[in-house]
């Protein structure tokens, strides 16, 4: 976990992007903080977590997929905030 993971989980669950219907676009996320990250970066970090069983894809939005936190993802969030 770095933070711009970190970052990432953190605004999914702020946000309350915790199911397939209240999920997040990739520009959403991009554009809830204002940290200095590439659109790509946080996308390959999506990527890393859906993986890891942190991120779930939600319904899309148009032709955007979308993003929300896993139970797992919400328990790391908190075992990284300690």
């Amino acid at each position: 976990m770095n933070r711009v993971g970190f970052i990432i989980l953190s605004i999914l669950h702020k946000e309350g992007a915790v199911n397939k219907l209240s999920s997040m676009t990739l520009r959403e996320i991009a554009q809830t903080e204002k940290f200095d990250v590439k659109e790509n970066t946080i996308f390959k970090k999506l990527k890393d977590f859906e993986h890891s069983g942190y991120i779930g894809r939600g319904l899309k939005e148009g032709h955007a997929d979308t993003f929300y936190i896993t139970p797992e993802g919400i328990g790391c969030l908190e075992r990284e905030k300690l």
